[in-house]
């Protein structure tokens, strides 16, 4: 039998044994908690596990285990109510519980199915069920609170009852002040003590749980959820997966006392001081043969990659969604219970411009907009900006689209929106307070997981917020959005308190080019994937970029900077005409005069810092020579863009990006680099701030023969 947890604003109170006092209605405000009646039109529902749920006293309905001596027991937060087996009365067994969320996608535990909102009220939900044909109907009702005033039996809490005799409002202790609407307990679950210095937030205000353990603070009345900060020396709580988070609990701030408890679990040896953090740029799925693609290649390379490790977590970079709100229950399934065989990998998510939902309605009121906008992601992942902690690391997910008009689209919702880049006033002052919390933040790292790209844009505060990184010892911003890699290294005006600077990582895409058909490729060349880094203590001791289905090692090709792709064909391009143009649409593919007669290698994940790349005899390792990187923006990857164009029919500039430049080049004597024997280019990476260094190379031309597996299944 599922026993229902209410959380109540208003203080709980309880029968005693043999009550025979009159019951008073008491209202409560509840949270996404329901009890959920369904009647059928006939048919019995014999294989859904009806649940024992009576009325008590025919006022409310309830989750019921029967006692001894004729007395029936309720279990509900933090204790429980008993009374004379009289006061209940059993219903015809169609009703059913589940727990709900402020939305218009629901997923009732009991009853699986779809759901659509047909009436809403203060106190019951009306939905019509599309599960069954024999099923119509349903009415969520509000559970009522009942109270004994002159016989009140409270809660226990670990120093007794939370209201004395003068009405003073306690919870363990820590008197709540009046004004403050947010308060509750955060609780060890091993010792059931207070823990302080928790971070808590509403979204708008930060505060610590005192000595105590308790949290108090005004909310802000566009709040959606009350959250905490995980500490690093407790578990991450995964109640309904193994692999997803549940760090925060739904409210509706009304002016009333709302009291939202939490339970950690402690990590049984102490905080991760290694553990290894996996960023994933846009899966971007629209239907589900994409989702399935996600599911079947992504999650299970993710898996054989990270096997071993113990404590894993990912996030999704935004854009988990195509602007098709369909897709999210398969795509939250997608993430759930991934076991690397040594672990379950928690995966938290970061909102991108294609998860704001384009069927909420346009005002004309850019902050209206974009506050409804991310309420459908919310009812999946809870808050979109929110942080936790893990070994000496501060982890901080943030939404950075503000989203502005509608337009069309061709995905399933019919509409996408158009959106900027940067943080509103309310987030900037979020960030502030939440890093002000921080202790010891000199001797700590810092990830902000945004989607859209920094590179030091100054509008909107994003240069503001690199700025704050610099307070802690090493600082990496995490990011997806462009479906090509890209590694920003800030200047030295920028740097972390260690002496690094700031690092930006822009990560390739899941999907590729958006899944075309068997796609593995970006649209600067690079395979889809996904980057694992390896944290120790605060620093990143490693990190690798990971193609999917791709070997680990492979990270570079190597073209010829002298031939001309597809010459028989309607675009002819090549890596050293500035100017060239291709598709319908007459995009420019723009070559570089400094690569005709030398190798071209183009590196995956590389940057202008920490890479280097030599060109070596094969046979004895001697070195040749070094290679020279073309600064950013200035080439295409042409070889790529000819296949697309010529061989796939894209129509897009996207297909012809110059932003991110992953391009070396080396002249050999000859000119001519098929004509070269005993080669082989070396490409070395240095781990910033460590001693640790890779080596990855190449001793192939990729030609146009090998474009249909170079960037294709």
């Amino acid at each position: 039998m599922k026993l229902h947890r209410f959380l109540f604003a208003s203080l709980l109170l309880a029968f005693t044994l043999g009550c025979t006092k009159e019951e008073i209605y008491a209202p409560a405000t509840i949270s996404g908690e329901w009890v959920f009646s369904a009647q059928s039109n006939g048919s019995k529902w014999t294989d859904l596990k009806v649940l024992d749920v009576y009325e008590f006293d025919g006022k409310g309905g309830y989750t019921v285990k029967s006692l001894a001596s004729g007395t029936m027991g309720v279990t509900y937060y933090n204790g429980k109510v008993y009374a004379d087996r009289s006061k209940f009365s059993k219903t015809d067994g169609k009703t059913y519980t589940a727990k709900v969320g402020a939305t218009r996608n629901y997923l009732f535990e009991s009853l699986p199915g779809t759901y659509t909102l047909v009436n809403e009220t203060a106190d019951q939900l009306t939905f019509d069920y599309s599960g069954s044909a024999d099923a119509k109907g349903f009415r969520l009702s509000k559970v009522n609170v009942f109270e004994d005033p002159t016989n009140p039996v409270q809660p226990e809490q670990p120093d007794g009852p939370d209201t004395p005799p003068d009405n003073t409002v306690r919870i363990n202790g820590t008197e709540i002040i009046e004004g403050n609407d947010l308060a509750g307990f955060i609780s060890d679950k091993s010792t059931g003590k207070g823990i302080p210095g928790v971070i808590v937030t509403d979204g708008y205000d930060c505060v610590k749980t005192d000595v105590n353990g308790v949290y108090q603070f005004k909310s802000n009345s566009l709040s959606r959820f009350v959250y905490y900060t995980t500490p690093a020396e407790y578990k991450v709580a995964t109640p309904s997966s193994p692999s997803q988070p549940v760090f925060y609990k739904a409210i509706k701030p009304d002016g009333s006392l709302i009291r939202t408890d939490f339970t950690l679990d402690p990590l049984p040896g102490g905080k991760e001081n290694n553990w290894t953090f996996v960023g994933i740029g846009d899966p971007q799925c629209c239907k589900s043969s994409e989702a399935n693609r996600y599911a079947s290649e992504t999650i299970p390379d993710l898996k054989a990659t990270t096997a071993g490790k113990s404590s894993v977590y990912a996030m999704t970079l935004g854009d988990i969604v195509f602007d098709s709100t369909d897709m999210w229950p398969t795509m939250k399934a997608s993430m759930a219970s991934v076991y690397n065989g040594t672990s379950y990998i928690v995966f938290f998510q970061t909102i991108g411009n294609h998860d704001h939902d384009s069927l909420k309605p346009d005002t004309n009121d850019d902050k209206v907009d974009d506050y409804n906008a991310t309420s459908t992601f919310g009812s999946f992942f809870g808050p979109t900006d929110y942080s936790f902690d893990r070994g000496d690391v501060h982890v901080i997910s943030m939404d950075n689209i503000p989203v502005t008009t509608q337009k069309s689209s061709g995905k399933s919702n019919g509409k996408t929106w158009s959106y900027g880049k940067g943080f509103s006033e309310a987030q900037f002052s979020w960030l502030k307070k939440d890093l002000e919390l921080v202790a010891d933040k000199e001797n700590k790292m810092v990830f902000i997981c945004c989607h859209i790209p920094f590179r030091a844009a100054t509008t909107n505060h994003m240069l503001d917020v690199v700025k704050l990184m610099m307070n802690f010892k090493e600082a990496h911003l995490m990011i997806g959005h462009t479906h090509y890699t890209q590694n920003y290294v800030y200047s030295a005006s920028y740097k972390a308190k260690g002496g690094l600077p700031v690092y930006e990582h822009i990560h390739g895409s899941a999907c590729g080019a958006w899944w075309t058909t068997t796609s593995s490729s970006t649209v600067t060349g690079e395979p889809s994937g996904y980057t694992v880094y390896d944290i120790e203590g605060a620093h990143i001791k490693d990190w690798q970029f990971k193609g999917t289905n791709k070997d680990a090692d492979f990270q570079l090709r190597v073209f010829d900077g002298n031939e001309v792709y597809y010459q028989s064909q309607s675009y002819p391009l090549n890596w050293y005409t500035a100017s060239q143009k291709a598709g319908s649409g007459s995009f420019t593919v723009k070559g570089n005069a400094s690569l005709r007669n030398c190798f071209v290698a183009q590196l995956f994940n590389d940057d202008d810092t920490y890479w280097t790349v030599d060109m070596r005899k094969k046979s004895t390792g001697e070195k040749i020579g070094s290679f020279k990187r073309l600064s950013n923006g200035s080439s295409t990857n042409v070889a790529m863009s000819a296949f697309y164009f010529n061989k796939k029919g894209k129509n897009s500039d996207s297909y012809a990006s110059t932003t991110a430049s992953h391009y070396w080049y080396y002249k050999p004597a000859s000119g001519q680099p098929t004509s070269e024997n005993d080669w082989i280019v070396v490409a070395t990476q240095k781990i910033p701030g460590g001693s640790i260094t890779h080596e990855y190379s190449c001793d192939k031309i990729s030609t146009e023969a090998d474009f249909d597996k170079e960037f294709y299944f």
